[in-house]
């Protein structure tokens, strides 16, 4: 390895070690809202036409998500322009998609900001609405900018059990739990899927 080769590998190391740190620090004095521990959470690919809701009768969030680092997965959030900052860390994806580790944090506006400057890939910026259906709550994500033409629902669940029992709704495309392209850091680091 030439010497330039070494030196910007050391630097990225040195930029990773910062990173880690200064999360680190956040984290520490932040006010966790979530430690579940286990996110269990199935994906549908969905046309935004064929939604049956009404989308004004959930709660819509405006969600602008940035990825500081994809391995493990960390990423802010600003909700609804400023409303709230989150922090968050994903890790230990199961082979099918279907969990994974999550710790929330909430986060000052100055420290959202400052963690900004860390960011890998592109932001993507999507419109939440929650709706609650036969005792779910479905999230469904129309997203924006680049990534225009992408939606899909996501619903959380208690048990590996639950989510496995749940039956796929008729009007949705496909089950894309497992498909690692409409995971959010993929779109962050990729874009949009091919189509297949």
């Amino acid at each position: 390895m030439d010497k330039s080769k070494k030196y910007i590998t050391i630097l990225a190391i040195l930029l990773m070690i910062s990173i880690l740190i200064i999360i680190y620090l956040l984290v520490e004095n932040a006010p966790m809202i979530e430690d579940t521990g286990e996110e269990i959470e199935r994906k549908w690919l969905i046309n935004a036409s064929d939604i049956p809701y009404n989308l004004e009768d959930g709660v819509e969030q405006k969600i602008v998500q940035t990825y500081l680092n994809f391995s493990p997965e960390i990423r802010v959030r600003n909700i609804n322009n400023g409303e709230k900052y989150i922090l968050t860390i994903k890790s230990d994806m199961s082979v099918d998609g279907l969990t994974r580790d999550e710790k929330e944090y909430y986060i000052s506006e100055d420290e959202y900001n400052n963690l900004l400057k860390k960011q890998e890939g592109n932001t993507i910026v999507k419109t939440r609405y929650q709706i609650f259906d036969n005792g779910n709550i479905m999230e469904i994500d129309i997203f924006e900018k680049q990534l225009e033409g992408l939606a899909y629902m996501e619903v959380e669940f208690e048990t590996e059990e639950k989510a496995r029992a749940f039956e796929t709704p008729k009007w949705v495309i496909r089950d894309v739990t497992d498909d690692i392209r409409y995971k959010n850091g993929y779109l962050a680091r990729y874009g949009m899927p091919e189509n297949d």
